[in-house]
């Protein structure tokens, strides 16, 4: 690992503390202060949201002040170290206003020319912590991720097809695409932000999951990349390209044969 990739790292463990931190304080609180992003689909906001991403915030531009941000929350930072932090304080505020432990804070790292170097996501109240870098094991809590559906033989019509609302296909190619994709396999499931992600990479679910979304922005997936590729899962766009900070259409899967399979639908 290289020394500055290193620095960040352990900058990426104090990052996810700090926030977990504030998240924890306000988590199944009531009458908490929150607002809707109008511009999106079904968005919430929260104090926590804010307040969590504004001390990551405050802690980057006191340990790196070279390195630029792009949050979900602020106004993004401009830096000239060539690292660009992505932050997501609460990827899953639906579940954290619901009182549900089913969100985490995603932290991601890029090198100059946008690709993914680290990814961290934390759970602050189960206490799990994800971590991801560029060409290593993925591991949760230190323990190395496994994916037990690597070599899997079944197919797409016997796997789970899984998002987090079907409102985030939002035109009627998408719609379509996805209608073909319910006729061919219905075990579907809704909801669950990041944690489709994490639990898949983590080997929890029991069955195959394809995760297919839409509309999102950069923040919501940048952390999971590292994360996901590390536990050997295959993580593009629907036209199976690398995912950039322009991609809005993701899809996940646990092995090349189920990605073929669901890119033949999305292409």
């Amino acid at each position: 690992m290289l020394p500055e990739v290193e620095q960040r790292l352990a900058i990426a463990q104090q990052l996810a503390t700090i926030s977990g931190d504030v998240l924890a304080q306000y988590f199944r609180r009531s009458h908490l202060q929150s607002g809707t992003k109008t511009d999106q689909v079904s968005a919430i906001v929260t104090q926590a949201d804010e307040e969590a991403e504004q001390a990551m915030v405050d802690l980057i531009q006191a340990k790196l002040p070279q390195d630029s941000v792009i949050r979900e929350e602020g106004e993004n930072i401009s830096g000239e170290s060539g690292y660009t932090w992505v932050l997501d304080p609460i990827d899953g505020t639906s579940s954290f206003v619901r009182g549900l432990p089913i969100f985490a804070t995603l932290i991601g790292l890029v090198d100059e020319n946008m690709q993914p170097v680290l990814g961290i996501a934390n759970q602050p109240i189960s206490g799990d912590r994800w971590q991801g870098v560029q060409g290593e094991q993925s591991n949760l809590n230190g323990m190395s991720l496994v994916n037990p559906y690597e070599k899997s033989e079944i197919n797409l019509a016997s796997a789970c097809i899984a998002s987090t609302t079907p409102l985030m296909f939002t035109n009627p190619e998408q719609q379509q695409k996805m209608a073909n994709i319910y006729r061919q396999c219905q075990r579907t499931a809704f909801g669950g932000d990041c944690f489709n992600y994490l639990a898949a990479a983590s080997g929890w679910t029991a069955m195959p999951v394809v995760i297919v979304e839409a509309d999102l922005n950069f923040y919501d997936f940048c952390a999971l990349i590292p994360i996901l590729t590390g536990a050997n899962y295959c993580f593009t766009d629907w036209q199976g390209r690398d995912l950039t900070p322009t991609s809005t259409e993701v899809v996940a899967s646990p092995n090349i044969k189920l990605h073929s399979e669901i890119l033949a639908f999305l292409q």
